[in-house]
């Protein structure tokens, strides 16, 4: 392989895939990256962990097609300090060549024939379900929704996001038990029966992050035991896709469809921005896992106590429908909820200061959060 390329698509590339290698790699070989030069002057970087899958491309100046498999850190940390301008990449006899204006790195390169099959690399095969999103929308969507997942490792089903992909929509949901969150969106696309998958939270993290620097078309291809992520070129301009692909968690989600009331009948709107920002400082006062109080009525009442720390409360102007109630929550997912919003005025629904109560961006119906109150003593 011999190629010459950017320093700055080089690094963009190598940035991009080197956040599929894991620090946990069960495979020495899968701390590398591997750089693929092929003769249409297209050069793929990719990486994987077996679990999260991602690749992206550049165009460069390609003297000798070929594949080699670099060290993924120590690619990325010399991809950082090389200098701006033209950068030369040539393997062979076990090695990478890095050239940079008068500097030459020679890189010790990993076995080749170890480094495992993608799952990205047959991604335009036919079968499975296909849909199309656009990427603000989902990326939206991803960053309303992963927040609600568990870090609980033993109960990996938890740690993921349940896809309900059907004709025309997809609904996304998440839960660790203490709180929910569903939103739906529309689609291009989908199968005539609804299909469900869970992803890991990480690699949708991931595709959230990458959906942020531009805005991208996205096809998502659901095989038997993966999903592939295809992202049109940034800002709509020619150029090759990148690609994040992901295996599947086995399991059986929650039916969490079940936990959401039709309604109830005690109703508070308010003020999104100033909600929050009174539940960030009352919350101060709320230490050592104790919630924050609301009382709901014509003006919404939030406090906080927490013995031989302090305690604080705010009163904020409200609309509300129903009996005077008090109600606890954990600040912190309530503020995850809050933010999670959509537009100016939020509403929060609740039945008493014992059943999960809803909140909702009031017209908006598209996004969802359900959360379990605290039990006052």
């Amino acid at each position: 392989m011999k190629l010459r390329c950017e320093r700055d698509d080089l690094l963009e590339a190598v940035q991009f895939a080197f956040r599929a290698i894991s620090n946990r790699a069960t495979l020495p070989v899968l701390s590398g990256m591997r750089i693929r030069a092929s003769e249409s002057g297209t050069v793929e970087v990719a990486a994987t962990d077996l679990e999260l899958t991602m690749q992206t491309s550049f165009q460069a100046g390609i003297d000798e097609p070929g594949t080699a498999i670099v060290p993924g850190r120590l690619l990325g940390e010399m991809s950082r300090s090389l200098g701006a301008g033209q950068v030369t990449l040539a393997g062979g006899e076990g090695e990478l060549e890095i050239g940079s204006g008068r500097g030459r790195f020679r890189v010790k390169a990993l076995t080749a024939d170890d480094y495992p099959a993608l799952p990205v690399d047959d991604a335009g095969e036919a079968g499975g379900v296909r849909v199309e999103v656009e990427g603000p929308t989902l990326a939206t969507a991803l960053s309303q929704v992963i927040r609600s997942a568990s870090n609980d490792e033993s109960r990996q089903v938890l740690t993921g996001v349940l896809w309900e992909i059907e004709s025309g929509g997809l609904t996304l949901a998440a839960t660790d038990s203490y709180r929910l969150a569903v939103r739906t969106l529309e689609v291009s696309g989908g199968p005539a029966e609804t299909r469900k998958v869970i992803l890991p939270a990480r690699v949708l993290g991931e595709l959230g992050r990458a959906l942020q620097t531009a805005p991208r078309t996205v096809s998502a291809h659901v095989k038997d035991n993966l999903i592939v992520f295809s992202l049109g070129p940034a800002g709509g301009t020619d150029g090759v896709e990148s690609v994040i692909g992901s295996r599947f968690i086995e399991g059986d989600f929650p039916n969490y469809r079940q936990l959401l009331p039709e309604g109830y009948p005690n109703r508070l709107t308010v003020e999104r921005d100033s909600l929050l920002e009174v539940i960030k400082r009352v919350g101060l006062l709320a230490q050592n896992n104790m919630p924050v109080k609301l009382q709901l009525g014509q003006e919404l009442e939030v406090s906080a106590h927490t013995p031989d720390v302090g305690e604080g409360q705010e009163i904020i102007d409200a609309d509300y429908e129903g009996d005077p109630l008090v109600i606890a929550f954990n600040p912190n997912f309530l503020l995850d909820g809050g933010s999670a919003i959509q537009g100016e005025r939020l509403v929060l629904e609740a039945g008493d200061g014992l059943k999960p109560a809803i909140l909702h961006g009031g017209e908006d119906a598209s996004f969802t959060y359900l959360l379990m109150p605290v039990r006052l003593s």
